[in-house]
């Protein structure tokens, strides 16, 4: 199913120092064990006496119990889960709660699911921030299985204590239309292609033919945002002011991108439909999930690499499933969020294609193998996985900001009103310190 679009991003101050000190738990060890770990309990609650868990998730209630919520139901049968989808209102017939109708009605909020981006003000600002660190210890849960990036940015955003583990993440890579590649004879995109690569295959694949009017790449630009293979940071944390002049990686990411936008007959470069519905992109450059319902024959290349970060994808950017202070069952919530984020859990996860933080081979070797209307496809499931992910990237409160400035000159770029990536970078940078300032004087 299609993602939405994801939001979001950061800045890297002191990022040695933070990534190594990623890896260990809040004990310094190097996988979260400590000398004193007991054995996880075996049982959530008793016959007769359930233990009740009140959960705020990112998705309706149908899709987490089919993802998630049966399997944990079976490892955990006297567990009761009120699950809602967490919303900025309050809709309970509808399975909808917001955070702050929970808290003014009193209920104590267990688990939330919320994305990276959401940990500041969903966790840190409301206060239900509840560092795991003395429970990953307890019940012996090995972060070493997980890939470093993704517990790495969960420090970089809360300067060391980890608020719950991570499940899944989003990444990009690059989908491509067989049938439009035969009709004009050209090769198929192929694995560890650079962006000048990338590039000329887009202006190759750009023609009209039969009065139709084809695109070359679709390409997502929140996506090509939020997972940039450089790493660069949005807003400077310290002084929460753009770094879209002072950092040299966005003039290398914005003159990379823009070219795509500035190929004649590739005047729609970010509507997705022109390659998921209408068949008239040869390629799609997005974050997208593997999707039955596309009508074109894809397949799927590696995203492409910047030449001097040869094998380097994008980032990891996905959720967190995190315990809340608020919760009065600390010790059966951080057995809920350890399944989901057990190899066991994602393993199937994996099986089901859906792509998750687990760093092991054999996830990689079954990724889709249970996904039924694939069973008779040959896929290039492979370049769901990049050689390497990029580090991460401190997010900040007001990424959001900086990308929506940033994104207002693509567009302009794309109509052919703005050139100079000079120019663009400045006034994204103007527009988004003028933002930034405009919300935190409405927070005081």
């Amino acid at each position: 199913m299609l993602n939405k679009n994801v939001r979001g991003s950061v800045a890297l101050l002191a990022l040695t120092l933070a990534l190594t000190a990623c890896s260990k738990g809040s004990d310094g060890s190097a996988n979260g064990k400590g000398p004193e770990a007991t054995p996880a309990a075996p049982t959530i609650g008793k016959p007769g006496e359930p233990v009740e868990l009140l959960f705020l998730g990112s998705t309706d209630k149908e899709r987490f119990m089919r993802e998630h919520g049966n399997d944990l139901l079976k490892k955990y049968p006297n567990l009761k889960l009120d699950y809602y989808l967490l919303g900025s209102t309050d809709d309970e017939a509808k399975g909808i709660m917001s955070i702050q109708g929970a808290l003014t009605k009193g209920l104590s909020i267990d688990i939330l699911h919320v994305g990276t981006i959401n940990i500041n003000p969903y966790l840190i600002e409301t206060k239900l921030a509840y560092d795991v660190g003395d429970l990953i210890k307890k019940y012996r849960y090995d972060l070493n299985m997980l890939y470093p990036e993704a517990i790495d940015v969960l420090r970089l955003i809360t300067g060391g204590p980890l608020y719950g583990l991570p499940v899944n993440f989003s990444s990009y890579k690059l989908y491509y239309n067989k049938d439009l590649f035969d009709k004009f004879g050209v090769a198929y995109p192929k694995d560890g292609m650079t962006y000048d690569e990338f590039y000329e295959l887009a202006k190759k694949m750009t023609r009209t033919d039969g009065g139709v009017q084809y695109q070359g790449a679709i390409i997502n630009t929140g996506n090509m945002l939020l997972f940039n293979q450089l790493s660069a940071p949005f807003v400077d944390p310290k002084t929460n002011k753009s770094l879209f002049t002072s950092d040299p990686r966005w003039q290398k990411f914005t003159s990379n991108y823009v070219r795509f936008l500035q190929i004649p007959g590739n005047e729609k470069p970010t509507d997705t439909n022109l390659f998921i519905k209408q068949g008239t992109a040869a390629m799609m450059l997005a974050a997208v999930d593997l999707n039955a319902t596309w009508e074109v024959n894809w397949d799927i290349a590696r995203a492409p690499v910047f030449a001097d970060l040869p094998g380097v994808g994008g980032g990891i950017q996905g959720s967190i499933y995190s315990l809340a202070s608020t919760s009065k069952h600390k010790d059966e919530a951080f057995q809920v969020i350890s399944f989901l984020a057990s190899k066991e859990h994602l393993m199937d996860l994996s099986k089901a294609g859906i792509l998750t933080v687990l760093n092991d081979p054999e996830a990689k070797k079954i990724f889709g193998t249970e996904i039924p209307w694939l069973k008779n496809r040959k896929i290039n499931l492979a370049a769901m996985f990049p050689d390497k992910y990029a580090p991460p990237y401190l997010l900040t409160p007001y990424d959001g900001l900086a990308q929506s400035a940033l994104n207002k000159q693509f567009g302009e770029a794309a109509a052919g009103k703005v050139t100079d990536v000079n120019t663009m970078l400045r006034i994204a940078e103007e527009e988004t310190n003028k933002a930034v300032a405009e919300r935190m004087a409405a927070k005081k």
